[in-house]
């Protein structure tokens, strides 16, 4: 992860901007030390909707149920027998 001051990512916003999309890295901008508490991450909107998509799953109990189907040693699952309602 690359990091920028303030300054330097004030200065460099616009190309900022296209490295988080193209190159799919977040980018830090860190204050002085004294500040070290205000310090931010700046990723791009796909990767910020793909958090935010797996946090939804996360709380909702659906990844709770892929990682129980993952673990079953039956190997396989009857697609009808699943409650899609209740997932």
């Amino acid at each position: 992860m690359d990091n920028y001051t303030p300054t330097a990512a004030r200065k460099n916003f616009f190309k900022i901007l296209k490295d988080v999309n193209q190159q799919k890295k977040p980018i830090s901008i860190i204050p002085a030390k004294e500040n070290q508490d205000e310090a931010a991450v700046i990723i791009s909107k796909d990767d910020w909707d793909s958090i935010n998509e797996t946090l939804y799953l996360e709380n909702t109990g659906v990844l709770k149920k892929v990682r129980e189907r993952q673990d079953d040693n039956s190997g396989f699952t009857n697609i009808d027998d699943i409650d899609w309602d209740n997932l």
